[in-house]
């Protein structure tokens, strides 16, 4: 058994089709670890902890996940050590079907499950043909827009629940004004009794016309969409039929398919933003799904345009390895599967989105919600000071001195400190 599949070598798998999944494992011994790893990958394909009947040479070759590598960490403290696992897994096994591709990496038959955290999924460069990922990538969203040069800046509408699209419009109407590029539901709004998504996608419609108008700001506005498939489907329909250019869909929920089936059946037509509400159920030091894999890598092979991911700075290392990890999962070249437009929030404020585009560049769209209508001179204002921050990073000036010709963004950091 420990000559032969489901045992191989990394250079025998790199012209086929496969699918490498590398993990972490823990509360195993060094005895243990090689047999149970080799039934791991039997469990997760073909067979189970016992041999099998009717299970033939050929099955084996075609169909069996193979471990190619197996890397012990030693712990400085005495007790056992963690493993770095590799498995290959055939994509014949999946297909193009993420539902199927996340039952073999982390579904765990019972009898030969181990206790591990996927850290990382890569395709063979065939196998990375069942992907087509992003239709209308960064291009798509900075062509509408008309905006080349610069970050984008996105608010979140609030009260996520509750106002009506003619109370919401005011608010839609302000931030415009003050120069937010793109508007957003909430994720915890999809449909409610008294605002449908056809209701909004035709309310911000003619106010994102009147902000043109005044201002020359040109607006996104991106539904939440989120439901059951077919529902899912008839909003879409219906928000197209009402000139909608986006749709949100929180795809942990509602699972990587249909974001995939989504982006198959309308990403000509629409920018698909990706959010990750409920990616914290899969999070745990030794098990779950890292973030890279979930919001960077497959959100990505499924056709998400743009992707919400949470911001981490470096005062909280874990969270900014993470951060960091996910957004070049996002970005970095991967043959013909295009690069996310990296959409980044939680905390962030005028005060620090100049740091964050230093660091990241400017093909990121900044999400920032209380900072621009928690402002004490209001949403308007609160939009003009975080666009006064962006700037002073292109022009390479401190905020104090782009305060000194914008009152809001002298008022943030009076209020919110420097």
């Amino acid at each position: 058994m420990n000559f032969d599949l489901p045992f191989d070598v990394a250079e025998n798998i790199y012209e086929g089709e496969f699918l490498i999944a590398t993990y972490l494992v823990s509360g195993i011994g060094r005895s243990e670890i090689i047999k149970k790893s080799g039934s791991f990958a039997i469990g997760q394909s073909i067979g189970t902890w016992l041999p099998l009947p009717g299970i033939t040479r050929t099955m084996i070759e075609q169909y069996q996940a193979r471990v190619i590598g197996l890397y012990p960490i030693p712990d400085v403290s005495g007790k056992e050590p963690f493993f770095v696992l590799q498995v290959a897994f055939p994509s014949r096994n999946i297909n193009d079907s993420f539902a199927m591709m996340l039952t073999a990496l982390v579904g765990n038959d019972v009898s030969t499950s181990l206790n591990l955290r996927l850290l990382d999924v890569s395709l063979t460069p065939s196998a990375l043909g069942y992907y087509h990922g992003p239709k209308q990538s960064i291009e798509g969203v900075r062509k509408f827009l008309g905006v080349a040069d610069r970050p984008l800046l996105l608010n979140m509408l609030k009260p996520s629940i509750g106002m009506s699209p003619d109370e919401a419009a005011k608010l839609f109407y302000e931030i415009g004004m003050g120069g937010v590029d793109i508007v957003k539901d909430d994720e915890v709004l999809s449909f409610a009794p008294v605002s449908s998504v056809v209701d909004r996608v035709k309310t911000f419609a003619w106010t994102a016309k009147r902000v043109f108008e005044e201002s020359g700001n040109k607006m996104l506005y991106i539904p939440n969409v989120s439901s059951s498939p077919k529902r899912m489907h008839e909003n879409i329909v219906a928000a197209i039929s009402e000139g909608s250019h986006a749709v949100m869909v929180n795809f942990v929920e509602t699972g990587l398919d249909a974001l995939a089936d989504i982006s198959d059946e309308f990403g000509d037509q629409l920018m698909i933003l990706g959010h990750y509400a409920g990616i914290g159920s899969m999070q745990s030091e030794q098990g779950g799904i890292a973030p890279s894999v979930m919001v960077g890598y497959l959100a990505r092979l499924a056709g998400a345009d743009m992707v919400m991911t949470m911001f981490a700075e470096k005062k909280d290392p874990s969270g900014y390895f993470n951060f960091i990890q996910t957004l070049q999962k996002q970005k970095l070249p991967l043959r013909k599967i295009k690069p996310v437009l990296s959409t980044v929030g939680g905390g962030l404020s005028p005060l620090n989105v100049g740091k964050l585009i230093e660091e990241i560049g400017n093909d990121l769209v900044l999400g920032v919600g209380g900072a621009i209508q928690g402002h004490p001179m209001g949403a308007r204002e609160g939009a003009k000071a975080v666009r006064a921050a962006m700037s002073s990073v292109v022009a390479g000036t401190s905020l104090e001195t782009a305060a000194q010709d914008c009152p809001a963004l002298k008022k943030a950091i009076e209020i919110w400190g420097a």
